[in-house]
């Protein structure tokens, strides 16, 4: 087929497919990961929408996979709670001949917070201190109900949390959930990281077992993400973010986003805690405390709104001996607790009696005759009262000199001389630094530092520092902070102390060399074993690579060093150079392109496999073409055979596919000889003569023009 341009595109309207047991019909997929791929779906019995998970068919065989997805459904089953993802049925079917594994939960409408943090980002309009807070606040509160219930979820992340049209927020996906009461109970060990690398806590980044203040920080890092427009911690590779989580403390959020109290900033310091013990003891603490900061706050604004009343009388000022804060005190109350103007009774009037000499209200006496007789004209007692005013003010003067001097004048030198005016000096609150006053300094981060140096540096700051914890930590040979109790930036008085900990130095009889020879051999079961029997708490990651899978890539620590014993040995293994894509084509899914490598010279041939799905039928036959561009996109420079889709090379037309089909494609570009050196992404695309299959949402790449952008390689 000749490259065409853009046309028409087919109807957009759902086709019918193949149901599930009967009884869901798979409309549109929403989102993949890597374990299960989730679809909008008609649930016929009771018609309505609803939301299938479907674990992946090449997970589908593993009985370890199949037990952890049962688990899941099981466990998210019993959770019944309006931040929670209700969850409706599970299931399992057989289509043409694969087995289907689901589970069927409530459709929620709207967007998960990765793709609202991505659009704020897009658009610089970052969340609000109270939309994060509300947002943080609700995800607690869903994940507190699980917590109450001795369940931790274990992968919070942005793509977990759910933002409904109306404003709620709804966890989802406790895909890796288990019941931790259990764990503990069993002394459950694992070689397996559950979690997600830029979101999951320390202890987990170590190997150790998941808990609900593993979720808190989690949490932590969502909050401190849609505050600061960033996360705490970014690197390349899962091996050295699990080091961050485990040894660096983020940049301060003040410094991120000015508009972040120290008091917000304290909050999310805490949830961050390297320690566990250190850090809210669940989600329903950390929920509390959110909800207590949201409603101060609310006050603070409540009360910046009042409006402003007509002049009434004042209060007469403090006596001798108290202080002025009481107006301040009563701002901070609850508004149910604030004192509120009370109206004045009124007074009855004095029923008509007889004309009585009137009573005086200073000396409660009756007036005399001569008094009484100069009514009409000046009043002595009017001039009394004036001259002793008068008098007052006068005596008033030696007071405020004495009040302006505390303030104003140096502090006098100490002298063995008796105290003068103590009466005044007690009531005077002075709430701005003395001259004089030592200046407070900013605590410097000490986290990752030999623990000479940062004694050294605290100890030219005036500060002090006092160890609290020493625990194993790190491949150290020498001490080091592990952690800092006190954060970085923090302004304390001189002489303070820093509370850190510290690690524990291993003997030279618990230190073992890590080998040196295992980068680029393949991770078996037979090396797996060899690693434990050391007693090494070996963690496994991916990251993408176009070795052949599971090719160690690399070593933390690296290859000859030593490590003692129960430490954590993390090996980073490629993935085969399997690139995960999870294209919406409805009712196409275009889910990874598979490359041995991504650098070329001219000349060589480009092979690659793509690996294509479908939630429901197509109901016409398409071709697929695959071409090379040039690197700005625009032309194309080869064109492959176009052809019929072929599962393992066996012709697969389009018109035959269901709800469920899996095709595995390889396809082939031969680089011209003189093609210069730079990058050139290599496109798909299905069409039906003039008419292309249209790209809804492009996943973890890009389109244009209906072209998946699978791809960018390199030419030498």
């Amino acid at each position: 087929m000749p490259f065409v341009a853009m046309s028409t595109p087919p109807s957009n309207s759902a086709p019918n497919s193949t149901l599930l047991n009967n009884r869901y019909r798979l409309l549109a997929a929403l989102a993949a990961g890597g374990m299960a791929t989730v679809y909008k779906a008609q649930d016929t019995l009771l018609n309505r929408l609803v939301a299938i998970k479907v674990l992946r068919d090449r997970y589908a065989s593993d009985p370890q996979f199949v037990q952890r997805f049962r688990d899941e459904a099981q466990a998210a089953a019993n959770l019944n709670h309006p931040n929670i993802v209700t969850i409706y049925d599970v299931g399992h079917d057989v289509i043409q001949g694969q087995e289907r594994y689901y589970f069927v939960m409530e459709l929620v409408e709207g967007q998960d917070l990765k793709q609202a943090i991505r659009a704020r980002a897009i658009n610089d309009q970052p969340f609000s201190i109270d939309e994060a807070v509300e947002i943080a606040r609700q995800v607690c509160e869903g994940v507190a109900y699980a917590h109450r219930r001795g369940l931790a979820h274990c992968d919070l992340k942005p793509q977990n949390v759910m933002l409904t049209n109306d404003g709620r927020v709804k966890v989802t996906d406790f895909g890796i959930a288990r019941a931790y009461t259990s764990a503990l109970n069993t002394g459950e060990r694992t070689n397996v990281v559950w979690g997600t690398p830029q979101y999951y806590a320390p202890e987990q980044a170590s190997g150790g077992a998941p808990t609900p203040a593993s979720d808190v920080y989690s949490i932590g890092v969502m909050l401190y993400e849609m505050l600061a427009g960033r996360l705490p911690f970014e690197a390349r590779d899962a091996a050295t973010l699990g080091q961050m989580h485990l040894t660096q403390t983020p940049p301060p959020l003040h410094t991120l986003n000015p508009n972040v109290t120290l008091q917000l900033e304290g909050i999310v310091n805490r949830a961050l805690a390297k320690d566990p013990a250190q850090r809210y003891v669940n989600a329903d603490q950390f929920a509390r405390t959110l909800a207590a900061y949201a409603l101060q706050g609310e006050e603070q604004t409540m009360m910046g709104m009042q409006p402003v009343q007509s002049p009434s009388p004042q209060p007469a000022p403090p006596i001798q001996g108290t202080t002025a804060t009481a107006p301040r005190a009563i701002a901070a109350k609850p508004k149910a607790q604030q004192a509120q103007p009370q109206p004045v009774a009124p007074q009855p009037k004095p029923k008509p009696v007889p004309v009585q000499p009137r009573r005086n209200v200073i000396t409660d006496t009756v007036p005399t005759a001569a008094v009484q007789a100069g009514r009409d004209g000046p009043d002595p007692m009017i001039w009394l009262l004036a001259a002793i005013a008068f008098l007052c003010v006068l005596g008033l003067i030696p007071l405020y000199l004495a009040v302006y001097q505390a303030y104003a004048a140096p502090a006098p030198v100490a002298a063995p001389t008796a105290p003068s005016a103590p009466a005044i000096s007690a009531t005077i609150n002075v709430t701005t630094p003395m001259p004089g006053t030592p200046q407070p300094v900013a605590v410097p981060l000490l986290t990752g530092q030999p623990f000479t140096d940062a004694t050294r540096a605290l100890a030219d700051l005036g500060l002090n520092i006092s160890v609290v914890e020493e625990r194993p930590g790190g491949n150290y040979t020498e001490t080091v902070v592990l952690e800092q109790r006190t954060p970085a930036q923090t302004l304390v008085p001189p002489g303070s102390v820093v509370e850190v900990v510290i690690n524990k130095v291993p003997s030279e009889g618990d230190l073992r060399d890590v080998p040196a020879d295992l980068i680029g051999r393949t991770f078996d079961d037979a090396l797996s074993q060899t690693l434990k029997t050391i007693g090494w708490n070996v963690v496994l990651t991916e990251a993408l690579n176009f070795a052949p899978q599971g090719t160690i890539l690399a070593l933390q620590p690296p290859g000859g060093s030593k490590l003692a014993v129960s430490e954590t040995l993390t090996i980073t293994l490629s993935n085969g150079g399997v690139i995960d894509l999870n294209v919406d084509m409805s009712p196409v899914v275009l889910e990874s392109v598979t490359l041995p490598r991504d650098t070329f010279v001219p000349g060589q041939t480009v092979q690659f496999r793509v690996r294509w799905g479908a939630n429901g039928p197509l109901g016409r036959d398409y071709n697929v073409g695959w071409y090379l561009f040039t690197p700005d996109g625009a032309t194309p420079l080869v064109q492959g055979e176009d052809r019929v889709p072929q599962d393992n090379g066996v012709p697969t037309p389009t018109s035959l596919w269901q709800a469920g089909t899996i095709v595995d494609d390889t396809y082939s570009l031969r680089i011209p000889d003189n093609l210069p050196p730079g990058t050139y992404p290599l496109q798909i695309v299905m069409y039906s003569g003039a008419d292309r299959l249209p790209v809804r949402n492009p996943g973890n790449t890009t389109a244009v023009s209906d072209r998946v952008v699978l791809h960018t390689i390199r030419v030498q």
